[in-house]
């Protein structure tokens, strides 16, 4: 894994891209910082390369150790979480959209009555999604 995502025009930074700055910021290895912080080596590196998510535990170690705010800590894992998320349903999204050209909104609005909405592929695919009672077309 990585401690960043790039998609179309967007960087989002996991946690452990932060921790790793702050790591250089103070000039200690990993190893020191983890003895500080009240954890294991192992554990900061798969922090730091975005293999596991922030713990409330270790915002409120970071927070104590860096000076900031637990809240600065949950808030950039909660950005990050948002951001995967928000990119995981856009691609999701574009799935859709070429399930729904092979099943033809067309086909829908005629035979039970679904509202015409030309050239809005991702208002049919919507609509198409409540008539058919789903979370996706891919299902």
């Amino acid at each position: 894994m990585s401690n960043s995502f790039e998609y179309k025009d967007s960087i989002v930074f996991h946690p452990g891209y932060y921790v790793k700055e702050s790591i250089e910021y103070y000039g200690l290895s990993q190893e020191d910082y983890a003895k500080r912080l009240g954890t294991t080596p192992k554990n900061l590196s798969k922090l730091i390369h975005g293999e596991q998510s922030l713990s409330i535990d270790i915002a409120m170690r970071l927070s104590r150790l860096t000076g900031t705010s637990i809240e600065y800590w949950l808030n950039l894992q909660k950005i990050y979480d948002s951001a995967i998320a928000s990119i995981k349903s856009d691609k999701e999204l574009e799935e859709e959209r070429s399930v729904l050209k092979e099943l033809g909104y067309d086909y829908f609005k005629k035979n039970f009555n679904l509202p015409e909405l030309k050239r809005r592929l991702d208002d049919q695919v919507a609509e198409l999604r409540a008539f058919l009672n789903v979370s996706s077309l891919t299902v």
